[in-house]
């Protein structure tokens, strides 16, 4: 019985630092807020913010499968500002203005086929990871994405070495 009566006492003492933890770390997240609440966005970034989100919420339903920095840079190609970050989109081109994309999608015969009618090119396909990687002009992948069997087109993932990126 002299083990029990100590237990009272031990979930009281468990109790206070529990709140005593919660205490402080309220008080420490209301303090950053204060802090950061001195820093104002300027007119011109909150300009740019709210102009990038209502163009992501004006998406139709293939752009939002398909990776902002692709539709970013056609955006720039086709001369519209309209929502597009300012700062640079660096894709890579080939000598006929396709960009290398890695496509999630079900593979199959007609997914592939879609890709070459739209004048890209199959660089290589693993079907067991729903995965593609082409080379497409950026004007054609809105067409690709409606499809049903596509998930996201996103710019192809470079390999790392230790000196950097290798290219494609």
């Amino acid at each position: 019985m002299g083990q029990r009566s100590g237990f009272p006492l031990l979930c009281l003492m468990l109790v206070v630092c529990v709140v005593s933890t919660a205490t402080l770390s309220w008080e420490s997240r209301a303090q950053t807020r204060e802090r950061q609440g001195d820093r104002k966005v300027s007119d011109e970034s909150a300009d740019q913010i709210q102009s990038i989100l209502e163009e992501k919420e004006s998406r139709t339903p293939a752009q939002k499968k398909i990776d902002s920095q692709l539709l970013y840079a056609l955006k720039q190609k086709r001369g519209d500002r309209r929502g597009v970050p300012p700062t640079p989109i660096e894709l890579k081109l080939d000598e006929k203005g396709r960009v290398l994309v890695d496509i999630n999608a079900r593979v199959s015969p007609q997914l592939l086929s879609k890709i070459r009618r739209l004048g890209g090119v199959v660089v290589s396909k693993f079907e067991a990871y729903h995965a593609v990687r082409a080379r497409i002009a950026l004007e054609k992948l809105e067409a690709l994405a409606s499809r049903a069997d596509v998930i996201f087109i996103r710019p192809a993932a470079e390999a790392m070495t230790d000196g950097g990126a290798m290219t494609n």
